[in-house]
């Protein structure tokens, strides 16, 4: 093969490469293009929204999310514009957190969404956390913190619950309280199989036994529904809604800035004291 030819197959090759990736960039703009188009309108929904706005809110995701799989893999966006996607939408849910029930009929007037709250509260502030214009060791500190501030939300909600669990009366196939935040199974009833519409009563001394619940990180818990003596609470309800709440807004996008204009030891003991004040 003479020098020419082999010179003219180099590029013939360099020409298919540049319209290959030519038309690779323009698809994959064109999707963008497409991808933003749909989820504009949740952009017009923000703060707490009216029943009538929940609602029209709630039927549009809705139509999203039944997408078929191969059709929606097509509707992509670049890393940041789907971070601030993410942003947004969590925030919307901490302002809302009965979005996540609307499609529940009826709606469980007795689920607790406090804690729920606060789980979105930690998850906007992460995605908000990876858009900020921080170095890459202080952006992984906050999002630890961050996660840490999940598990104890999660621990104190399951806690919360197996106290419920354990004050609800002795009674035969007694089911268990409504599911809370924080909890992934558990058992349905308690006392399974004695009844006495069957004309069978609870001996004396029955018991309850050990039931065992998982929350959302697979942590398990042992619950002893013969023991008197509370659970016990690791941390107050209260106190740990309080310092989510005041993180959340401590940690807007002036405080992000701020916090990216400080030299490297001052911008770690700021987010240290953000997260260790009590």
């Amino acid at each position: 093969m003479n020098k020419k030819r082999m010179f003219f197959i180099s590029i013939l090759g360099i020409v298919l490469l540049c319209v290959g990736i030519f038309y690779w960039h323009t698809q994959r703009q064109a999707n963008y293009a497409k991808t933003r188009e749909l989820f504009a309108p949740i952009y017009e929904y923000s703060g707490r929204l009216t029943p009538e706005e929940q609602k029209r809110f709630s039927e549009f995701t809705d139509s999203i999310m039944n997408v078929e799989p191969s059709v929606a893999k097509k509707y992509i966006l670049p890393k940041r514009e789907m971070l601030q996607l993410e942003a947004h939408s969590m925030t919307l849910q901490r302002n809302n957190p009965e979005l996540m029930f609307m499609n529940s009929l009826p709606f469980p007037t007795d689920t607790d969404v406090e804690p729920y709250k606060r789980y979105f509260s930690i998850l906007a502030l992460i995605a908000k956390t990876k858009l900020a214009d921080l170095p890459t060791d202080s952006r992984k500190s906050i999002i630890s913190h961050l996660d840490t501030l999940g598990k104890r939300l999660a621990k104190n909600s399951v806690e919360v619950y197996i106290q419920e669990i354990k004050d609800t009366p002795f009674r035969p196939r007694q089911k268990l309280p409504t599911m809370r935040f924080g909890v992934a199974s558990a058992p349905g009833e308690i006392a399974r199989g004695i009844l006495e519409a069957d004309g069978l009563v609870l001996p004396e001394d029955a018991k309850r036994g050990v039931i065992q619940i998982t929350d959302l990180y697979g942590n398990t818990y042992e619950v002893d529904l013969d023991d008197p003596a509370d659970t016990g609470i690791t941390e107050d309800t209260t106190e740990l809604y309080a310092k989510i709440d005041r993180i959340f807004e401590q940690l807007t996008d002036a405080e992000f800035q701020r916090l990216s204009d400080l030299n490297k030891a001052d911008r770690s003991a700021e987010i240290e004291k953000l997260f260790l004040l009590e």
